[in-house]
């Protein structure tokens, strides 16, 4: 599948894979800093942005279109960063092929299934309203983004999430609201989304050792606890774990001099 990207700066390649329902564009801001040092390559993930939609929606396929990416550019090895569902696309892609990561950088997730433990209930509800929400919207009821925001308050209460889903909807040549992502394909694979680590081992014994790699955790998000440190560290020998803190999940936009400060570091070393 070939995707839409964005390019910019100049030096050694660094690929940046945003999360799930989100796109190139939540990444300008801090790739304008990050270009400055690399050359960056922010692709839409396919069923995201203006990327091609397609009823496939695995790790697997999303791990073949970067290395599809990678060829098209020309480069054998860069770094890798990937936030949230982009990061598990890039741990697919070091477990797979290690030899074409130079440095992963992981940014608030952890390479497990979220939804098969009780203690991350929570967020797979989460998910599960939000897909829900979106599949039941009738765009066509609405002319503001407020109405549709407020709607969702019931279904979605965080404000935040709400602005960001928002995002994703853009004008349609009759002046209707029409969504950017393909939200039946997201949530008939979103149990996937949420797991997608079976088929790497990594929960069997199975070590990513070649690659040097960097969790980033949000201090006020849920999606790395510490009881899975020691679970990150022997599937991942070669890794560190920072915490950055004041930030939740996004913590590029909420937190992005700390983030990219730590960032630089890792990617420098």
């Amino acid at each position: 599948m070939h995707l839409f990207f964005r390019r910019m700066g100049q030096g050694a390649p660094m690929i940046i894979l945003h999360g799930l329902y989100g796109s190139s564009d939540n990444w300008l801001t801090v790739a304008r800093e990050l270009s400055e040092h690399y050359e960056l390559f922010i692709p839409d993930l396919r069923n995201h942005g203006r990327s091609p939609h397609d009823p496939v929606h695995t790790y697997p396929a999303m791990r073949d279109d970067i290395f599809g990416l990678m060829d098209e550019i020309g480069t054998d090895r860069c770094i890798v960063l990937g936030h949230s569902m982009g990061g598990k696309v890039a741990v697919h892609m070091a477990a797979s092929a290690p030899e074409r990561i130079s440095k992963l950088i992981v940014t608030d997730i952890a390479p497990i299934n979220y939804s098969s433990l009780s203690n991350h209930s929570p967020l797979a509800v989460e998910h599960l309203n939000i897909a829900d929400a979106l599949l039941h919207t009738d765009l066509t009821l609405y002319v503001k983004r407020e109405d549709i925001d407020r709607d969702w308050v019931e279904s979605i209460p965080d404000i935040d999430t709400r602005r960001f889903l928002l995002k994703n909807l853009q004008r349609s040549k009759n002046n209707r609201y029409e969504w950017r992502i393909n939200i039946r394909a997201l949530a008939q694979n979103l149990p996937h989304i949420l797991n997608g680590m079976d088929d790497l081992g990594l929960d069997k014994g199975r070590r990513i050792e070649s690659v040097p790699t960097l969790f980033l955790k949000g201090e006020l998000s849920p999606y790395i606890r510490p009881e899975m440190y020691p679970f990150i560290r022997q599937a991942f020998p070669e890794s560190r774990i920072v915490t950055i803190h004041g930030a939740g999940h996004w913590m590029h936009a909420e937190q992005p001099e700390t983030f990219i400060t730590e960032v630089l570091r890792f990617a420098g070393e």
